[in-house]
């Protein structure tokens, strides 16, 4: 039973230390990490478990940050306790959520329901040429709308188009 445990955590040292030679060799051949504080504590730490590759494809936040670094050193990386904040900071600002594309101009678009063109309000709100016809033949003979909710009472417009839409009319 002796020889079996020495046995097996000689070959768990020969597997850890074979692992740490592949990831510094691939770290060595062309991963490189963006400059900052933090990023030789990555390089190294990170690297000596598995390929940077894992850690520059992961986008996450400074809190998933924090929690898969406690992770990691609770599995074994050796990280000082004062280095674990400049860890978690380098790692959200370099390899953070990628940011949400800027607005397109018909998602700002708003609309008067009650003194647009029926093409305005098609653009405004994604409706077909015969739906926003219909609304503004409906407000021609009805009078002004009050609520987008009077939008859902004019016959051939999609309700759920206009429920969607509701924060682009004005009136």
């Amino acid at each position: 039973m002796v020889r079996f445990s020495h046995m097996t955590r000689s070959f768990a040292a020969l597997i850890r230390s074979l692992l740490i030679f592949i990831s510094l060799t691939l770290a060595a051949g062309g991963q490189s990490l963006p400059p900052g504080d933090g990023q030789d504590i990555v390089q190294h730490q990170c690297a000596g478990c598995h390929a940077l590759k894992v850690v520059t494809s992961k986008k996450a936040s400074k809190q998933q940050w924090s929690t898969i670094v406690d992770q990691m050193v609770s599995r074994g990386a050796d990280v000082a306790d004062e280095d674990i904040e400049t860890v978690v900071q380098y790692l959200a600002k370099n390899f953070g959520p990628a940011p949400d594309p800027p607005a397109k101009d018909s998602d700002r678009t708003t609309v008067n329901a009650n003194k647009a063109t029926a093409k305005e309000i098609a653009v405004a709100i994604g409706l077909s040429a015969k739906e926003s016809e219909a609304i503004v033949h409906y407000r021609e003979q009805n009078g002004d709308f009050k609520s987008w909710h009077d939008l859902t009472n004019v016959p051939g417009v999609d309700t759920k188009k206009i429920e969607l839409n509701k924060d682009k009319i004005t009136f």
